[in-house]
């Protein structure tokens, strides 16, 4: 495995640069707290303090929002926790994966929001005390971040299989799998690290190994992403900055202003985009 990275709280003259272009997308998304891409070129979306309504729009100069669907209409209330919308992915085939952290819950709903299926609510005979992100893996593997339980789940819907990826106890939230799909890179923000799972093909819990390790500085990582290229962006929400590390070099290869809070990062067709703060703001990628 490479290397962890050292001394990586600390920002360098070499490689960091302020000036790097940034466009605000929308207003529509001026209070988008989560965000996902389907590859027909829409958008999906929560604000904040609304986030138990999904809206999605084109990603389009002159497209309107419109209302996907409200999650009370589907989902009923446990306790005095109402459903709401953390984690959302899109699979190949146009659903939206959803991680509902109201009432802990990984759902899907079909593109034209007619039919919402419940995926996982349990493991081992106990329901789910919350989910906070996920991730689509190879051969539709699904992974569930529950930082309140320190787990991260390992779902295979058509078998029916829940199990648990992480042998020691991880708080992550953001989780972003990488582009050939043998590794889950995990943001944990409490222990001011991002840890990796190699994921094996047995359906085994495994230990993670720290990437980056940002403490004694306080730095809470957040927001994951990786390009095709296979670079990791690291979201450090209000530090309001984003790192790209190189994995296989072993190396920081880029620091850049995020131009506002970074808490959710997406990559999607040349461009990262970053959710937090005042809007959703996207980076070109070369």
């Amino acid at each position: 495995m490479p290397k962890s990275f050292e001394n990586s709280s600390h920002s360098s003259a070499a490689n960091k640069n302020e000036t790097k272009v940034r466009q605000y997308i929308s207003s529509y998304l001026g209070s988008a707290s989560n965000i996902a891409f389907s590859k027909d070129g829409l958008i999906y979306f929560t604000e904040l303090d609304k986030e138990e309504v999904i809206k999605k729009m084109r990603l389009d100069i002159f497209a309107e929002a419109e209302n996907f669907m409200r999650l009370p209409e589907w989902i009923i209330p446990t306790d005095s926790s109402s459903p709401k919308a953390e984690g959302l992915r899109v699979d190949d085939e146009g659903r939206l994966l959803i991680a509902e952290a109201g009432t802990g819950k990984l759902l899907r709903i079909t593109k034209d929001a007619r039919k919402l299926e419940v995926l996982a609510d349990s493991y081992d005979g106990y329901r789910f005390t919350t989910v906070k992100d996920l991730a689509i893996g190879l051969e539709n593997d699904l992974f569930v971040s529950s930082p309140f339980s320190g787990t991260i789940y390992r779902i295979r819907p058509k078998e029916g299989f829940i199990g648990i990826l992480n042998d020691d106890l991880v708080r992550v939230e953001g989780i972003s799998i990488s582009p050939n799909g043998k590794r889950l890179v995990a943001a944990e923000p409490d222990a001011s690290r991002v840890v990796v799972f190699d994921i094996p093909e047995e359906l085994i819990p495994v230990q993670s190994w720290t990437l980056v390790d940002f403490s004694p500085t306080g730095v809470e990582p957040r927001g994951l992403a990786f390009d095709e290229e296979g670079l990791l962006y690291v979201g450090l929400g209000n530090r309001r900055e984003v790192r790209v590390f190189d994995l296989e070099e072993g190396k920081q290869v880029e620091i850049f202003d995020a131009g506002d809070d970074a808490n959710v990062l997406r990559y999607f067709e040349k461009y990262l985009y970053v959710a937090g703060g005042r809007g959703v703001r996207r980076f070109p990628i070369k």
